[in-house]
């Protein structure tokens, strides 16, 4: 077939324009430019040695606000430089209140170079929050690479593509656990670049669990169809489920079962880890089985298996035992042997 030679032309201009347009890393029309007095103001592309990105002066343009996004659990990325304090704001209610993650460039390699407030009703009292503080490797005037992950009430700060997160806390409370974003800075100029940013698994907490069952004994669905009593666990904040807190003598096998509504049929993911034995059923389905006895460190996302949910609600069960098997009958804990390790972390995500 022979190419249209004015097509593939237009194809190409329009291919320019996108790359123009977003050559910075930022999608202009997300963001909403505001000054220094909260009026708005035009947001523009420049290049900061090298790099193309936008300037917020902290005068002109203080901060810039994407309203649409609506974030709970996520993971950000993006390129910083900055004078004094460049700084990323999520969970916004309004350009009063939400929590704030800055970086001060001007004292990298110091306690102070990564720091954490709450803003309430515009407040930014650091005074309080002294404890949240983290060194990084960080420098005035000078690019570096930053991720924030959130989940939950948890926040893991990164810089310049470090695995092991620089600052890893736990946030205070806000009138908000989802919102917007806002990118701000303060008494200096800053410069921003290459912004991403994507959702992150909504963790599973609130799971029934039966009953110990004995354990060594391989169970299937017909035996979650027979048991009768459940009991309600909900740990808001928590997303491991360690079962040997909800038994006197942890031993057995347990079924957790929780429900998943569904407003049409769609494929989710489940993310999850475990220790000791698994498996995992939806609506009646075997969809996933470990039973060679997993003991390691249990991380939020080291396995991941598509859920074909239907519409309406959907039963996700559970069965597991823990790490007795490892020391014969259990673990000699002051007199009696018991599982030391038992139980697992859940969440559902596209």
């Amino acid at each position: 077939m022979r190419k249209n030679p004015f097509r593939v032309m237009v194809l190409l201009l329009g291919a320019v324009i996108s790359l123009k347009a977003n050559g910075q890393g930022i999608n202009l029309a997300d963001w909403t430019a505001l000054s220094e007095e909260n009026s708005k103001a035009a947001l523009t592309d420049t290049i900061f040695q090298g790099k193309p990105c936008i300037k917020l002066d902290g005068k002109t343009i203080a901060a810039i606000w994407n309203k649409q996004a609506n974030l709970k659990n996520f993971r950000l990325e993006l390129d910083i430089a900055g004078t004094v304090m460049p700084g990323i704001g999520f969970h916004v209610s309004n350009e009063q209140n939400y929590q704030f993650l800055y970086f001060r460039p001007g004292y990298g390699g110091t306690i102070e170079a990564i720091q954490y407030i709450p803003v309430y009703n515009g407040a930014l009292s650091w005074v309080f929050y002294g404890a949240y503080q983290a060194t990084a490797d960080i420098h005035k005037q000078e690019w570096f690479h930053a991720a924030i992950e959130v989940q939950g009430t948890r926040l893991k700060v990164f810089t310049n593509n470090n695995t092991k997160p620089d600052m890893d806390i736990t946030m205070q409370q806000t009138e908000a656990d989802r919102g917007s974003l806002l990118l701000r800075t303060m008494f200096g100029p800053a410069w921003f670049a290459n912004i991403s940013y994507r959702k992150l698994p909504e963790g599973i907490t609130d799971w029934e669990i039966s009953d110990q069952l004995p354990a060594g004994i391989p169970y299937g669905y017909e035996h979650v169809k027979k048991i009768q009593h459940w009991k309600k666990i909900n740990e808001t904040g928590d997303n491991y489920v360690n079962l040997c807190r909800y038994f006197t003598l942890p031993e057995g096998t347990v079924v957790a079962r929780h429900t998943i509504n569904a407003d049409n049929t769609a494929n989710k993911m489940l993310d999850f880890d475990f220790t000791g034995t698994l498996h995992v059923f939806l609506n009646g389905k075997e969809i996933f089985a470990y039973d060679k006895y997993k003991l390691e460190r249990v991380e939020a996302g080291t396995y991941r298996i598509k859920l074909p949910l239907q519409k309406g609600n959907n039963e996700l069960i559970f069965i597991t035992q823990g790490d007795g098997f490892f020391f014969g009958k259990g673990y000699n804990s002051l007199g009696r042997l018991q599982h030391q390790n038992w139980g697992f972390i859940a969440g559902i995500g596209d």
